[in-house]
């Protein structure tokens, strides 16, 4: 339906007279002499006078402020309860007093002892500066002072203040003041002293300070500085612009302004043949063209939006029965949704400034601004994210209905077409993002040729506004699709977890963060998973699945092994700690590392392809060496809760999973082969996907009988690469002779300087 409406415009067809500014004081042409009349009743309305009306009284309404009483006594509290626990502090840091003569010999406060006193005073109130600290400190914290501090900022507050006066709106203006504890309003000037800013506040605490008498008179010129200092400081706003309640009150106020209108009835002339045209012809006919369009672009949109259906149920119809990697799951469908609605808005929004440039400059053809849209950019941003049949099926439909909504250009269709096939086709091969850019000179060169060849089968010939819309569609091809492509990909990337191939390839990287941590924690592991990798990566190219995406994967399929390690065979050296536990708990523990390893994914912000792999390679099957061992402690099965050695899964949703599934289990139990020959490496191997398929966790994956047999074969040739047997080599053949004996190099001196 949305596309249906991006789409209508192509349909729309405009009957009244196309009038623009530059005809205002002409004579009116009319093919009837009877000029141009009204063939139904109109109600037009008036947007120019509608609008200064809405204006007037949007400007009427006051700006509203919100005072709110409770931020005096919240400060004054502040600073009450800063003193006290000031003045509670320093007597515990004194320390005791010495008899001297007659006297107390009072000892200088440990300053040591002052920093927690200092931290909970400005935790109640504010950073303090030092001097203004130590004025406080040596002045005991009197109440004398904090009754000076709250006097001077009593002066701050004898008015409302604001942030700044720049919020308040110009000088004679006049506000509502909205008290926030009894909802009461008043209004109030702009201007002092009806309202303060911050500035003027502290102006006004600096002149009454300055007077004399008003501020510890008696008191050294650094405790008055720092009581006013604090004062100052512990001024805030207590007058707040409420800016939704006064764009709401403003917005009522504009609402009940009604519609100027122009009453036009059936029949009445609007303009007569020979007619000078005038401003007000313009804006009726304006008028009368939105009220037409209106009705054309209806029609138009519920005729796309069957088209959009048709076009969408056919191709799709064909993809599902032609090509057998054709399923997209929902995740996809709202991807190709969202690409599809984003594209042709852009291309709306485009096309409508191609149009203006056009006015503004014409003598650049309409055709060469079009050419630069960058149509080929949706499949192959597919064609990045998701796969070749996908990126097929949304050039088809991007390129249609962009011909379509370009006034049903045969040629738009084409040329997007085209530029969509040379795009997904070239970019499946970028391993890095100067591919991309080499992929749009690709579709430059095409997308320049289709240009030119649309221009010679029209019997122009190489004509001047023909070869500059092949040089913007060339040149613009090059930049652009790329551009935008790089700039969306990791968007994309993130908002619907894809990974594409530029994101696989940095993390198959070794050098991962989250692959040196295992090689460190996990050595064995880390082996393990890089042998996986192959597997699944040969495998992969022989299933015709995505071998970057499956090699990935496997690598960090066990990363949650890094968590504890040595309770998994691979990374064990001589004790196991699972001889002193019973098997239920040992198969809890097994069991985690695929938690473990989803939390390390999420921390490492791996791809949702990877995380779905760590969850599903291991299905829902059982930990089987554990199950047996329960089994055998309990002399029956029936003693023995499955659900307890039984992974959670779920099983592999993709075949990508599936092979690292596979992989994973052929591996572990070849590692325990005592003698891998190509015999029993063949029958390890069928028996393995025997039973995983048996077990039915590859029932929700897509892969086939066929595709099973392929594996086995590649699994089979990769075993046999790893484990190749080798020429026992005779004594001495490797150092070419009896190694001399290891003997202690003779001591020198060692000069002394």
């Amino acid at each position: 339906m949305l596309a249906g409406l991006l789409v209508a415009p192509g349909f729309a067809v405009q009957a009244l007279p196309q009038l623009r500014p530059e005809d205002v004081g002409r004579p009116f042409e009319s093919p009837s002499a009877a000029g141009f009349k009204a063939t139904r009743d109109y109600d037009l309305p008036d947007a120019a006078l509608t609008d200064r009306r809405r204006q007037e009284a949007r400007a009427g309404v006051r700006p509203v402020f919100d005072f709110n009483p409770v931020v005096v006594p919240e400060v004054q509290a502040g600073i009450q309860q800063g003193f006290a626990g000031l003045r509670g502090a320093l007597p515990r840091l004194d320390p005791p007093a010495k008899p001297t003569a007659g006297k107390r010999k009072v000892e200088p406060v440990d300053r040591s002892g002052l920093i927690e006193a200092r931290q909970q005073f400005e935790q109640r109130l504010f950073e303090v500066e030092d001097e203004d600290w130590n004025v406080l400190v040596e002045a005991r914290a009197a109440p004398e002072v904090e009754r000076a501090v709250l006097a001077v900022l009593s002066r701050g507050f004898l008015a409302p203040v604001v942030g700044a006066r720049e919020d308040l709106g110009p000088a004679g203006s006049f506000l509502t003041i909205r008290d926030l504890n009894d909802g009461a309003e008043h209004p109030s000037a702009v201007v002092p002293p009806s309202v303060l800013d911050v500035r003027e506040a502290r102006a006004e605490m600096d002149r009454w300070a300055t007077l004399p008498g008003n501020l510890l008179p008696d008191s050294p010129g650094l405790l008055r500085r720092a009581v006013l200092r604090i004062a100052k400081r512990a001024l805030r706003p207590n007058l707040t612009a409420n800016i939704a309640e006064t764009e709401r009150r403003r917005s009522i106020a504009a609402s009940a302004v009604k519609d100027a209108v122009i009453q036009i009835k059936k029949g009445q002339k609007i303009i007569g043949d020979g007619e000078l045209v005038t401003k007000d012809h313009l804006r009726m006919l304006a008028a009368m063209r939105a009220q037409t369009d209106r009705f054309d672009v209806l029609e138009a949109s519920a005729g796309t939006s069957a088209l959009v259906a048709l076009l969408l149920a056919g191709i799709w119809t064909f993809h599902r029965k032609a090509f057998r990697r054709f399923r997209p799951t929902r995740r996809d469908g709202l991807l190709l949704g969202v690409l599809l609605i984003l594209f042709l808005g852009a291309f709306r929004l485009a096309a409508a400034v191609a149009e203006a440039l056009h006015d503004r400059w014409p003598a650049v053809p309409m055709e060469a601004l079009l050419v630069l849209l960058p149509v080929a950019a949706g499949a192959m941003l597919v064609r990045l994210l998701l796969n070749q049949e996908l990126a097929l099926f949304f050039g088809l439909v991007l390129s249609t209905l962009a011909g379509v909504m370009l006034g049903n250009s045969l040629f738009f269709a084409v040329y997007g077409l085209l530029g969509s096939l040379v795009a997904a086709t070239q970019v499946a091969r970028a391993r890095d993002r100067a591919a991309l850019f080499r992929t749009g000179v690709w579709v430059g060169l095409v997308s320049a040729g289709v240009v030119l060849a649309f221009g010679l089968a029209a019997g122009k010939g190489p004509a001047r506004d023909t070869v500059l819309a092949a040089a913007f569609a060339g040149v613009g091809s090059m930049l652009i699709v790329p551009t935008l492509v790089l700039a969306l990909t990791p968007l994309l990337e993130l908002g619907f977890g894809y990974a594409s191939d530029l994101k696989l390839l940095e993390l198959a990287n070794l050098n991962h963060p989250a692959l040196k941590e295992l090689i460190v924690q996990s050595p064995g592991t880390y082996h393990h998973s890089i042998i996986v990798g192959s597997l699944v990566e040969a495998a992969a190219e022989a299933t015709g699945c995505n071998p970057l995406l499956g090699r990935t994967c496997a690598y960090y399929h066990d990363i949650g092994k890094g968590k504890n390690p040595l309770y998994f065979g691979e990374n064990q050296k001589g004790e196991n700690p699972h001889d002193c536990l019973a098997p239920g708990m040992s198969a809890v523990i097994i069991k985690r590392h695929v938690t473990d390893g989803l939390e390390l994914a999420r921390r490492y912000k791996l791809p949702r392809a990877v995380q779905d792999v760590i969850a599903q390679h291991h299905g829902t099957r059982l930990v089987g060496y554990f199950h047996h061992r329960a089994v055998e402690q309990a002399e029956g099965r029936e003693g023995v809760e499955d659900s307890l050695f039984r992974y959670t899964g779920p099983r592999p949703q993709f075949r990508e999973a599936a092979l690292v599934m596979l992989a994973d289990a052929v591996e572990a139990a070849s590692r325990a082969m005592p003698d891998p020959s190509r015999e029993r490496l063949h029958a390890l191997v069928q028996r393995i996907i025997t039973a995983v398929f048996t077990e039915g966790q590859l029932d929700e994956c897509d892969l086939t009988l066929r595709d099973l047999n392929a594996i086995s074969l590649s699994f089979i040739h990769t075993l046999e690469g790893i484990y190749h047997s080798r020429p026992v080599y005779p004594p001495g053949a490797l150092g070419g002779g009896r190694p001399a004996p290891l003997a202690l190099a003779p001591e020198r001196g060692i000069q002394r300087r």
